[in-house]
């Protein structure tokens, strides 16, 4: 609830009114968890308010169709009309269609542009549509034949979800700031909540991903070979991101989208730490470093000196955990997230129901990941 109502906020503050009242209004009707907070409880109370007067706010459009007899399909901005009858509320200040469609009829279209509070009645008198002799579409005194059925709409603009998200790092891309490494994959899981904002989508989320990795021969790039360490990681993270991705529709209904963009964000390594240990070749000649033995301490065993220094900067280093960044260590505390670019794939099979894949490049490894999304 405090996510969403921040959302809601930022809508508003970016003049997107109706999706601002959409968010207030779901959020004021949610049913409260267990799990939710003080602020989550603060947020939904307020949620009622906020909607109500964003909703005095909102524009009224009534469709009068004409002839009455005829079973129409509605649409506002995009959006079926259910009951006709009824006012429906629109995006104030911004150019939206209505469009009706029925079998048999030509469509009606109209553009318009609707201000704040303002309600207005569209009329729209359906003209039967006319035959074509010699294109299949009737013969002439056979009235015309049945359209297809209009393609409904995009799919819900407000959707919930969780995803499992995997950070590939290479032992390529370990080399580009030390010697040593190995190929490891990190994974994780994340909560979603994604927003339509015209032709992009935002994507806040949390998540906790695993930053473990088995004991690993490093070292410095032009260093000596008394310098190899094993590294060991049980790093857990949380991390918070917003991914911003350009949508691009496969098809008229979006049942199928590709999407580019990029994703920001900062992790917090809250458990586990890092792990060094100095280490020597049993023979006390350069070799295979991934086949040293651990240092026990300075000279331990006796003869590893060069190897296992009491002298050297890295004198302590014996399996305990590491120092943080702030400290001149390698363990991180609070860590920047950026991915770009990336890239995604969607897969709407039922109108409230979307899977997702993705790929990217990131800061801490090659980004892949699936998931599922719920709309609202």
């Amino acid at each position: 609830p405090v996510t969403a109502a921040a959302l809601a906020r930022c809508h508003v503050a970016l003049g997107d009114l109706f999706l601002g009242w959409e968010i207030y209004d779901a959020l004021a009707s949610e049913k409260p968890a267990r799990n939710w907070t003080p602020d989550d409880h603060v947020a939904k109370r307020g949620a009622g308010k906020k909607a109500e007067e964003l909703d005095e706010r909102l524009p009224r459009v009534s469709v009068k169709v004409t002839p009455k007899t005829v079973k129409a399909l509605v649409q506002v901005a995009g959006r079926e009309v259910e009951d006709t009858a009824v006012p429906v509320r629109a995006p104030p200040d911004e150019k939206i269609e209505v469009r009706v469609t029925a079998d048999g009829y030509e469509p009606f279209v109209k553009s318009l542009v609707l201000s704040e509070g303002e309600t207005r009645t569209i009329p729209a008198a359906l003209e039967p549509e006319k035959a074509k002799p010699g294109d299949g579409s009737g013969k002439p005194g056979e009235g015309p034949k049945a359209k297809p059925v209009p393609a409904g709409d995009t799919g819900p603009e407000i959707w919930l979800g969780a995803k499992f998200r995997g950070l590939l790092m290479p032992t390529f891309a370990m080399n580009i700031v030390a010697d040593g490494g190995t190929t490891t994959y990190w994974p994780g899981g994340f909560v979603t909540m994604t927003a339509r904002v015209g032709d992009v989508d935002l994507v806040p989320a949390i998540g906790v991903t695993s930053y473990a990795l088995v004991p690993t021969p490093f070292k410095p790039h032009d260093t000596p070979d008394t310098e190899w360490e094993r590294v060991e990681s049980d790093l857990v993270a949380i991390t918070l991101l917003l991914d911003v991705m350009y949508v691009i529709p496969l098809d008229a209904k979006e049942v199928g989208t590709m999407k580019i963009g990029a994703g920001f964000g900062l992790g917090w390594a809250f458990a586990g730490d890092v792990y060094r240990t100095q280490t020597y070749p049993r023979d006390g000649k350069e070799g295979d470093p991934s086949q040293y033995e651990p240092c026990k301490g300075p000279n331990d065993p006796a003869g590893t000196f060069r190897y296992c220094n009491q002298l050297d900067k890295d004198a302590d280093r014996y399996g305990g955990p590491d120092k943080t960044w702030s400290d001149g260590g390698v363990r991180p505390v609070v860590f920047p997230w950026l991915a770009l670019p990336m890239i995604a794939f969607g897969y709407r099979p039922l109108d409230d129901l979307a899977l997702d894949l993705e790929l990217g490049l990131t800061l801490n490894g090659i980004l892949t990941g699936a998931g599922a999304r719920y709309g609202f």
